[in-house]
């Protein structure tokens, strides 16, 4: 690729990069002043969500770090040490999240959240080590995961090869596939909610890095015939067209992941920005106009396969075409048969 071609490439990657930042209305700025952390510990009458047990003070089971996220009233996250017995001073990630946020949907949040505590433990579902709370807050302890976001990933690499491509759509289907499994729809899969869950070892720059799934607050339990919900959650660019109309199930995550694989193989976006409309956090009811027009913008839309590096790839183009079928029953049938598409298992040692 020439150098103009990879400036291009890459100013493109990092305006639509960007664009999606915009769109999911986040101001995040690193704060790690000691009065910052103190702002959010609580002081007393910790309550441990599941199994009772009186805590007097988060502060006694985990030790609170740098501030590095702050989204306002809405939530904060901070790095953090176990320094329970059992902890072994392991690093942790602690996100805490205002009560009055949920509108009422709290009962429903920590029903899914306690799920996900008590979820079987899998290398590429992100672990919850404790949920807590007081009259303010929720407080979700979870592991750390040190190589980064996909997200940053895909705005650094201005080609990523096919290989690492594989291996990536793997990780994150396998992670979808064992959340299905057991009942639950993620409803916000997107490259800013999967992380590197460690760096490339120093003495192989060519080590894997495994890829975990992380944040379950929009997570929903789903059985045949759920109800169709009244609020339309996720992030523009990454919602099926189905959840326009309050129809969520797990061919919704697998949209999801189909864009994923197209900004993989592309560098770029199935979708311009005209078909994925504008952010939802004005209005974000089904039935809503904004939810119908971006419905029926998705329903007209083309997606290019034609564009390179598609014609070189049939068979990748082929799962993504699968995945993002405007109709959810002409999707893939689930997580497990596309990680059994010819693409994923072609080199599959495993």
């Amino acid at each position: 690729m020439s150098d103009d071609k990879e400036a291009s490439a890459k100013e493109k990657k990092a305006k639509r990069n960007d664009g999606a930042r915009a769109r999911m209305g986040l101001n995040l700025k690193p704060l790690q002043t000691e009065e910052a952390v103190k702002e959010a510990v609580p002081e007393e009458n910790i309550q441990k969500i599941g199994p009772e047990e009186a805590i007097k003070k988060l502060e006694d089971l985990y030790e609170f770090e740098e501030k590095i996220y702050d989204a306002g009233d809405r939530s904060r996250v901070f790095c953090g040490k176990d320094i329970r017995p059992e902890g072994n001073g392991n690093p942790v990630i602690i996100k805490l999240r205002k009560k009055d946020f949920f509108s009422g949907g709290e009962r429903v949040w920590r029903q899914i959240l306690t799920r996900m505590l008590n979820l079987d433990k899998n290398d590429h579902v992100l672990g919850l080590t404790g949920i807590y709370e007081d009259d303010r807050a929720y407080y979700t302890v979870m592991e750390k995961c040190h190589g980064g976001e996909l997200f940053d990933f895909l705005l650094n690499e201005t080609d990523v090869p096919e290989k690492e491509c594989k291996r990536i759509m793997r990780d994150i289907l396998k992670a979808v596939d064992h959340m299905h499994s057991q009942g639950l729809i993620h409803r916000d899969i997107k490259p800013e909610n999967i992380m590197f869950a460690n760096k490339q070892a120093e003495d192989d720059p060519k080590s894997p890095k495994t890829l975990k799934l992380i944040d379950f607050d929009t997570c929903q339990e789903h059985v045949p015939n759920s109800p169709k919900a009244q609020k339309i959650v996720g992030t523009p660019g990454y919602i099926a067209p189905e959840a326009f109309k309050g129809e969520y199930t797990p061919a919704s995550d697998l949209w999801s992941v189909g864009v994923i694989l197209y900004i993989l193989m592309t560098g770029d976006m199935p979708f311009s920005d005209e078909d994925i409309g504008e952010d939802l956090a004005g209005d974000n009811r089904v039935g809503g106009s904004k939810a119908e027009e971006t419905f029926e913008r998705l329903k007209d839309a083309k997606i290019d396969f034609d564009c390179a590096p598609w014609p070189d790839f049939p068979q990748a183009r082929d799962l993504c075409a699968s995945l993002l079928a405007f109709d959810p029953g002409d999707r893939s049938p689930g997580a497990k048969e596309a990680l059994n598409h010819p693409w994923l298992r072609e080199g599959d040692k495993a």
